[in-house]
């Protein structure tokens, strides 16, 4: 049904880590990422949600996206996760988080295998660079994923951002702060699971489909930023990606930063060329603060509470389907990503079915 087959529900003050099943009516409800993340939010008010889309780790083109879902400021928010994360959560058995409660310590999560553990720490206080390399050096894996915060979650600063490894996520709300409020300093992900297919055959032929025409469509690379290419080192893509649209630019011998389009065009449009904002940008990753609000990250840290940004009018459909919006300006085609998900649910989903859950993110 294209989901790995738990929920793993995280009760911090307890210690304690209940596995649910996944089921089908669940899906078909549903159909995943924000969506499912919404229903879950539901069934356990207060909580903070991890989730995976329902093509998230597949063969489909972009299927890199992970969401992660909480109120703040009264509103319930999603921000998007990339890189390799959103497939590793799914495979490592737990396609869904929910994370219960405050730890009475800091903690970090380590899922892996279809075990969930709660790991207490002393990297509290650490930036999100140096968490992300003892993490890996202590469990022993580079491939590791992790999603960090720094010393904007850890104090709740409205202008906190959620990274991931060592870059950022689009988290336009502080949700990096719903980590901090539950001494969740990192959630950290590997998986070696297995995503069930109902019709393997016809899945592979509509995908392959699908990537021919973004062969097609993707003439680019890299992030549309005057001056960007001449400074970029390489050209990187997400999980499963026909769109290389990181840039990796080096800022010193051994140091480089992964753009975000979006944050470094926020930095400059604070004043700054693009090579300070490069630079400024590495720092905010290591803070984990959000560029959008000032090109100070240690005055970010402290920053109060900001309005809710909401998502943009097609992203509730790219982060429950768990594909990368930004393929949104290569015209993806709707009803191949309806015939995509029914053959590899096995349901039968119409357009009318997928919209109305749309309509709950």
């Amino acid at each position: 049904m294209l989901y790995t087959d738990l929920i793993a529900v995280v009760d911090l003050e307890e210690e304690d880590v209940e596995e649910v099943d996944i089921e089908e009516e669940f899906i078909e409800e549903s159909i995943g990422g924000a969506a499912a993340n919404v229903k879950l939010l539901k069934e356990y008010p207060g909580s903070l949600i991890l989730g995976t889309g329902v093509l998230t780790g597949t063969l489909c083109p972009g299927s890199s996206v992970g969401i992660v879902t909480a109120e703040r400021n009264g509103t319930v928010c999603h921000s998007a996760f990339n890189w390799f994360a959103g497939t590793e959560l799914k495979l490592s058995g737990f396609s869904f988080v929910v994370i219960k409660g405050k730890a009475s310590d800091p903690v970090y999560l380590w899922l892996h295998d279809e075990i969930a553990d709660i790991e207490k720490t002393d990297l509290w206080g650490k930036n999100t660079w140096e968490t992300t390399d003892i993490l890996r050096d202590e469990l022993g894996e580079d491939r590791i994923q992790t999603l960090v915060i720094g010393e904007g979650g850890e104090k709740q600063s409205g202008a906190s951002l959620l990274v991931n490894n060592y870059w950022g996520c689009d988290d336009r709300n502080a949700l990096a702060s719903a980590f901090g409020e539950r001494n969740v300093k990192a959630v950290t992900m590997r998986g070696m699971g297995e995503i069930e297919i109902d019709d393997p055959e016809t899945f592979t032929a509509q995908t392959e489909s699908l990537l021919g025409h973004f062969r097609s469509a993707v003439k680019k690379k890299g992030t549309p930023i005057e001056g960007l290419d001449a400074i970029t080192h390489r050209y990187d893509a997400c999980f499963n990606c026909p769109y290389p649209c990181r840039n990796f630019v080096m800022t010193g011998e051994e140091e480089g930063v992964l753009i975000f389009q979006r944050h470094l065009t926020d930095l400059i449009s604070h004043g700054l060329d693009v090579k300070e904002a490069v630079t400024v940008l590495g720092e905010c990753y290591r803070h984990g603060v959000n560029p959008h609000y000032g090109t100070d990250p240690k005055a970010l840290v402290t920053m109060e509470p900001q309005p809710v940004q909401p998502l943009e009018s097609h992203e509730a459909w790219y982060y429950t389907m768990g594909i990368c919006p930004i393929l949104d300006q290569f015209s993806v085609d709707r009803e191949t990503i309806l015939n995509l998900i029914n053959s590899g649910t096995g349901l039968d989903l119409s357009q009318e079915d997928v919209d109305a859950v749309i309509s709950t993110v």
